[in-house]
């Protein structure tokens, strides 16, 4: 029995694997979509709102990108992102660094470290030192993919202010589809 069980939960593990690659794929195509969307012009236009869609791409971007460089090093440190400022001002910048992004989901064998403990940093106020908490690679995952999603509504708010036909489920966190479609 005690190895039935070890083999179940290597199989939930596998499910739940596979769900946040397939979370982290899905913002990856949600932010295709848009760069594909879009001219240069709008890339940069902050329409209505006080930054660019370059701008929250950028950031969704750099955050991921910690997220790798922690995978290879054991820290994710949110507060040394590159903020890679041709990113932020260049369609053909932020595709090829989406490029990349894709690749490092692709390649990442998340059985493996799922629930691996990792140490994560980022400042969490103004006039605090940076925080330093523990945490999973599995759980940052699923903080990518929230956060993503609500950066990619809000590039979703700038692109209907700029005329841009988007989706209505664009931008949505999977919960609220979920909870959308009962």
């Amino acid at each position: 029995m005690k190895n039935s069980r070890a083999i179940d939960s290597r199989h939930e593990k596998g499910q739940l694997a596979d769900q946040l690659i397939d979370g982290c794929r899905h913002c990856v195509k949600q932010c295709e979509q848009i760069l594909e969307l879009l001219d240069q012009d709008s890339y940069i236009s902050c329409g209505e709102a006080t930054s660019s869609i370059g701008a929250h791409m950028r950031h969704i971007l750099d955050r991921f990108q910690c997220f790798f460089t922690g995978l290879r090093s054991g820290v994710i440190d949110y507060d040394q992102r590159e903020r890679d400022k041709s990113i932020e001002i260049s369609l053909e910048a932020a595709s090829f660094a989406l490029t990349s992004i894709s690749r490092s989901i692709d390649s990442m064998n998340l059985d493996e470290v799922l629930g691996k403990s990792i140490e994560v940093r980022e400042s969490v106020h103004h006039e605090s030192p940076l925080a330093e908490i523990p945490s999973t690679f599995g759980r940052e995952i699923m903080g990518l993919i929230s956060h993503s999603s609500h950066h990619l509504a809000i590039i979703a708010l700038i692109a209907k202010s700029l005329s841009f036909e988007i989706d209505d489920d664009f931008g949505k966190a999977p919960s609220t589809l979920a909870s959308e479609r009962g």
